[in-house]
Protein backbone atom coordinates (compact mmCIF):
# COMPACT_ATOMS: atom_id res chain seq x y z
CA UNK A 1 0.00 0.00 0.00
CA UNK A 2 2.98 2.52 0.85
CA UNK A 3 4.76 1.65 -2.52
CA UNK A 4 1.58 2.88 -4.61
CA UNK A 5 1.48 5.74 -2.48
CA UNK A 6 4.77 6.79 -3.27
CA UNK A 7 4.32 6.03 -7.46
CA UNK A 8 1.09 8.41 -6.72
CA UNK A 9 3.07 11.16 -4.76
CA UNK A 10 2.88 14.36 -7.35
CA UNK A 11 4.34 16.84 -4.64
CA UNK A 12 7.29 18.72 -5.61
CA UNK A 13 8.81 18.13 -1.88
CA UNK A 14 10.36 14.72 -1.97
CA UNK A 15 11.18 15.25 1.48
CA UNK A 16 9.69 17.34 3.74
CA UNK A 17 10.94 18.04 7.65
CA UNK A 18 9.25 19.76 9.75
CA UNK A 19 10.56 21.14 13.33
CA UNK A 20 12.02 17.83 14.10
CA UNK A 21 14.17 17.24 17.64
CA UNK A 22 16.17 14.64 18.68
CA UNK A 23 17.73 13.47 21.37
CA UNK A 24 20.27 10.30 21.88
CA UNK A 25 19.07 10.23 25.49
CA UNK A 26 16.29 9.02 27.29
CA UNK A 27 16.39 11.56 29.78
CA UNK A 28 15.33 13.69 27.21
CA UNK A 29 14.49 17.14 29.78
CA UNK A 30 18.57 17.06 30.66
CA UNK A 31 20.01 16.07 27.60
CA UNK A 32 21.49 17.68 24.35
CA UNK A 33 19.39 17.58 21.44
CA UNK A 34 21.74 16.76 18.54
CA UNK A 35 18.75 18.34 16.28
CA UNK A 36 16.83 20.22 17.58
CA UNK A 37 13.84 22.56 15.62
CA UNK A 38 14.96 21.16 12.18
CA UNK A 39 12.61 22.06 8.90
CA UNK A 40 14.06 21.37 5.79
CA UNK A 41 12.19 20.30 2.31
CA UNK A 42 13.57 19.04 -0.70
CA UNK A 43 12.00 19.71 -3.90
CA UNK A 44 12.52 16.22 -6.26
CA UNK A 45 15.08 15.87 -8.82
CA UNK A 46 17.25 18.85 -6.53
CA UNK A 47 20.85 17.99 -5.41
CA UNK A 48 20.96 19.47 -1.74
CA UNK A 49 24.54 19.20 -0.07
CA UNK A 50 24.89 19.38 4.23
CA UNK A 51 27.50 20.16 5.57
CA UNK A 52 28.88 20.77 9.19
CA UNK A 53 31.64 20.01 11.49
CA UNK A 54 31.61 17.20 13.14
CA UNK A 55 29.42 15.97 15.47
CA UNK A 56 26.79 18.79 14.04
CA UNK A 57 23.88 16.28 13.41
CA UNK A 58 24.13 15.56 9.46
CA UNK A 59 24.08 11.85 10.30
CA UNK A 60 21.88 11.76 12.66
CA UNK A 61 19.34 13.92 9.60
CA UNK A 62 20.22 11.34 7.24
CA UNK A 63 18.98 8.29 9.33
CA UNK A 64 15.94 10.00 10.00
CA UNK A 65 15.24 10.59 6.32
CA UNK A 66 15.16 6.38 6.01
CA UNK A 67 13.99 5.82 9.71
CA UNK A 68 16.71 4.70 10.68
CA UNK A 69 15.96 7.27 13.78
CA UNK A 70 12.75 8.58 14.62
CA UNK A 71 12.42 11.83 15.81
CA UNK A 72 10.95 13.37 19.50
CA UNK A 73 9.56 15.96 18.04
CA UNK A 74 8.05 17.17 14.46
CA UNK A 75 7.67 15.20 11.22
CA UNK A 76 9.70 13.60 8.84
CA UNK A 77 8.23 12.98 5.41
CA UNK A 78 9.58 11.15 2.48
CA UNK A 79 7.43 11.42 -0.97
CA UNK A 80 4.36 12.06 1.28
CA UNK A 81 4.92 8.96 3.78
CA UNK A 82 5.18 9.73 7.56
CA UNK A 83 8.49 8.21 8.60
CA UNK A 84 7.74 7.86 12.10
CA UNK A 85 4.63 4.96 10.69
CA UNK A 86 6.23 1.49 11.37
CA UNK A 87 3.71 0.65 7.61
CA UNK A 88 5.89 3.04 5.99
CA UNK A 89 9.08 2.22 6.79
CA UNK A 90 9.62 -0.20 3.90
CA UNK A 91 8.53 2.14 1.31
CA UNK A 92 10.19 4.63 2.68
CA UNK A 93 13.49 2.76 3.05
CA UNK A 94 13.07 1.85 -0.80
CA UNK A 95 12.48 5.53 -1.58
CA UNK A 96 15.25 7.20 0.59
CA UNK A 97 18.55 5.14 0.93
CA UNK A 98 21.59 5.46 3.17
CA UNK A 99 25.42 4.45 1.84
CA UNK A 100 26.93 4.64 5.13
CA UNK A 101 30.90 6.48 5.39
CA UNK A 102 32.43 3.61 7.50
CA UNK A 103 32.11 0.66 4.37
CA UNK A 104 32.05 -1.98 7.85
CA UNK A 105 28.87 -0.24 8.71
CA UNK A 106 26.91 -1.65 5.23
CA UNK A 107 28.52 -5.50 5.22
CA UNK A 108 25.92 -7.73 6.64
CA UNK A 109 27.11 -10.95 5.49
CA UNK A 110 30.66 -12.96 5.77
CA UNK A 111 30.73 -14.15 1.99
CA UNK A 112 30.52 -11.60 -0.90
CA UNK A 113 27.95 -14.01 -2.71
CA UNK A 114 25.60 -13.47 0.41
CA UNK A 115 26.28 -9.92 0.98
CA UNK A 116 24.89 -9.21 -2.38
CA UNK A 117 22.10 -10.93 -2.09
CA UNK A 118 21.08 -9.67 1.11
CA UNK A 119 19.36 -6.23 -0.41
CA UNK A 120 17.04 -8.14 -3.23
CA UNK A 121 16.24 -11.69 -0.74
CA UNK A 122 14.40 -8.38 1.72
CA UNK A 123 12.87 -7.34 -1.98
CA UNK A 124 11.18 -10.74 -2.45
CA UNK A 125 13.24 -12.28 -4.86
CA UNK A 126 13.81 -16.35 -4.06
CA UNK A 127 17.04 -17.06 -2.57
CA UNK A 128 18.56 -19.32 -5.42
CA UNK A 129 18.06 -16.52 -7.90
Amino acid sequence: MADEKIAEYTDSAIIKIKDISFSYSSDEENAPRALDGISLEIARGEFVAILGRNGCGKSTLARHLNALLLPDAGKCYVAGLDTSLPENTLAVRRACGIVFQNPDNQTVATLVEDDVAFAPENLGVPPEE
